[in-house]
C-alpha cells in the first residue's frame, strides 16, 4: 500500500505546531558554514539529485558546477546562458531556467546533452526565467521577472507559468512585483512564490496540476525573498539575500534567521543524509551542518 507523505508526516508536523519549534531544534547556533567552493561570479540554483550530490550555477560566467560530498567541486556544462534556477525532474534530467536564452532547458545529466522545454525561440517570449519548482508529472512552474543580467528589457508583466508536460504554457499568478523563488511542498498541494519587488511570500493551494487556488499573502520579510527549501518538517527555508535565511513554520510563523551575517542567493538541503543545507552565496559555496533533513529529489536514486 502506497503511504501518503501527508499521512506519514501528519503526527509530526501536529506535535510541532502544539509545541513550535525554536531555532536551535534545527540547527546547532555554534556551528559554522564550510566553504566548499569559491571564486564563482555569482551563485545561484542549488539542485539536489537522488545521491545528494548539489548541482548549482554561476550565471555571470554561464556554467554550471556539481558538488559531490568528499570532492571538489567540478564543473558540469559550461555552456549554459546565465543559468539561474534549477531542480532535477523524475527522469534525472536538470532542468534550468537559462534567463539569458530567455528559455527553461533540461541537460541530460549523463553527456551534458541539452534540450529546451519552453521559449528560446526567434521570437523572444518571457523577461528573463529564474526559478523553477518541478512536479510529479514532470510539469513545472517557473518565475519570469527581469533583472536586466544581459542589459534585455523587460517584454511582458512579470508573472508566474505552468509548463505542463505536453509543452503547454499558461500564466498562473500575477500577483507579484518581482516574482523570484517558487517552491512546491512535496504532496504538490501548497505552491509558495517569492515576491522579491513586494517583499512578501504569496501560498496557494494547488488543486491540480497547473491550477492554482486560495491565493494568500502569507508572510512579510523586511528584505527582498529570493531561493527557498523544505525541510522533512514543512519548515520554509528562504533566502534573504544579504538578511541571511529566514525560516518559518507551516502556519506561517517565524522560527528565525539562519546566518544573518551570510549573504544568501538560494539554499538546498543535500548530501548522502539530506542534513546539510547547501547555500549560494555570491562568490561562494557553502555547507552547513543542520539538525533536521530536508525532502528528496524527484530524481532516481542511483
Amino acid at each position: 500500500m502506497r503511504v501518503r507523505w501527508t499521512t506519514l508526516w501528519a503526527p509530526v508536523l501536529a506535535a510541532l505546531a502544539a509545541t513550535g519549534a525554536e531555532l536551535a531544534d534545527l540547527v546547532d547556533p555554534a556551528v559554522q558554514p564550510e566553504v566548499l567552493g569559491q571564486g564563482y561570479g555569482f551563485c545561484e540554483g542549488p539542485a539536489v539529485d537522488g545521491a545528494g550530490n548539489v548541482y548549482f550555477s554561476d550565471g555571470r560566467n554561464d556554467r554550471i558546477h556539481v558538488y559531490r560530498p568528499g570532492r571538489p567541486v567540478e564543473v558540469f556544462h559550461g555552456e549554459s546562458l546565465d543559468a539561474n534556477g534549477m531542480m532535477l525532474n523524475s527522469k534525472g534530467e536538470l532542468v534550468v531556467c537559462e534567463g539569458a536564452a530567455y528559455r527553461v532547458s533540461a541537460f541530460d545529466v549523463a553527456t551534458g546533452a541539452k534540450r529546451v522545454l519552453v521559449g528560446g525561440g526567434p521570437q523572444r517570449e518571457f523577461n528573463e526565467p529564474n526559478d523553477l519548482t518541478i512536479d510529479r508529472q514532470d510539469g513545472f512552474y517557473f518565475t519570469d521577472p527581469n533583472y536586466r543580467h544581459r542589459g534585455q528589457p523587460a517584454i511582458r508583466k512579470e508573472d508566474v507559468y505552468y509548463v505542463a508536460p505536453d509543452g503547454s504554457v499558461r500564466v498562473v499568478s500575477t500577483v507579484c512585483q518581482k516574482p523570484n523563488g517558487i517552491l512546491l511542498t512535496r504532496d504538490n498541494k501548497t505552491l509558495y512564490v517569492a515576491d522579491n519587488g513586494g517583499r512578501c511570500i504569496y501560498r496557494y493551494d494547488v488543486v491540480g496540476p497547473g491550477r492554482l487556488t486560495n491565493e494568500t499573502r502569507w508572510v512579510e520579510l523586511d528584505a527582498g525573498p529570493d531561493g527557498m527549501t523544505l525541510d522533512e518538517h514543512g519548515h520554509l527555508y528562504v533566502a534573504c539575500g544579504r538578511a541571511g535565511i529566514r525560516v518559518f513554520r507551516p502556519d506561517g510563523t517565524a522560527v528565525g534567521t539562519i546566518l544573518p551575517d551570510t549573504y544568501a542567493s538560494n539554499v538546498v538541503f543535500g548530501g548522502p543524509d539530506l542534513k546539510t543545507l547547501f547555500i549560494t552565496s555570491r562568490d561562494r559555496f557553502l555547507g552547513l551542518r543542520m539538525k533536521v533533513r530536508g525532502i528528496p529529489s524527484l530524481a532516481p536514486s542511483p
